[in-house]
């Protein structure tokens, strides 16, 4: 008797969608540091290609006058959240917090610390970067950033300090917090058209860097970067962008 063989062949369908983004496919470490992030995923092409990036070098002496003004309305907030998310602390404000600029009023919506600094004016960057992320009900984007340099304690960031989280995704809760704790007295600024400085990195940003930085000491910027270790995107080329101040 003759035994009859069989081949039996299970397809198993193979799910691949590389315009998927995972939470967690990016960083600033490694193979998902920054110059890989236009590799990672079809979606953060604009990290490598686009011709408006963020964050730069402002050289003072090619500043143009024109600036727009501007005015912030923020207030003592009930209550904060503060996550560890993508290797940087994000303070999520609540609404009802603006910066009013041209006639449109743009909400604030979360406060990035990033360690060190990422702008820079001429040459030179804060031990910590507080970058607050306003949007308007069309989805255009304005961040406001507050270059911070060592010298006194800030005493926000003492309270922040005391309530990091450690646990990537995770919030913690600070009650009272008043926000302009982070801001100079001056508000003079330097303006520009950029993009975010995480993926996808999408450009039309109007960026507004103070000139006037605010204090900290090394031991501050110490405790957020022990946690969250270096979170700075590099300087990206400015490609004769106009740079206005007022």
């Amino acid at each position: 008797m003759k035994l009859s063989k069989y081949l039996f062949i299970v397809y198993l369908p193979i799910i691949c969608n590389a315009n998927v983004i995972s939470r967690d496919d990016w960083g600033y470490s490694n193979n998902i540091a920054p110059q890989y992030w236009a590799n990672i995923n079809p979606l953060y092409l604009g990290c490598e290609k686009g011709n408006q990036q963020s964050p730069i070098n402002i050289v003072t002496k090619n500043v143009k006058n024109g600036a727009n003004s501007f005015a912030l309305k923020y207030n003592v907030a009930k209550g904060v959240n503060l996550t560890l998310q993508h290797s940087t602390f994000i303070i999520t404000y609540p609404k009802g917090n603006f910066l009013e600029m041209g006639g449109r009023r743009y909400q604030l919506n979360k406060i990035y610390l990033k360690t060190p600094g990422e702008n820079a004016i001429d040459s030179m960057h804060g031990i910590i970067e507080a970058q607050f992320l306003h949007e308007d009900t069309n989805g255009t984007k304005v961040i406001l950033s507050v270059l911070i340099t060592e010298g006194r304690a800030n005493p926000l960031l003492t309270t922040i300090i005391k309530n990091l989280p450690t646990i990537p995704n995770k919030s913690n809760f600070i009650a009272n917090v008043d926000i302009n704790k982070l801001l100079p007295n001056n508000l003079s600024s330097y303006q520009f058209d950029g993009s975010i400085t995480t993926p996808p990195c999408s450009q039309g940003v109007r960026w507004i860097v103070l000139k006037q930085p605010i204090s900290a000491t090394q031991s501050q910027a110490d405790s957020l970067r022990n946690i969250t270790k270096p979170n700075a995107r590099a300087l990206q080329d400015t490609f004769n962008r106009l740079i206005v101040g007022n």
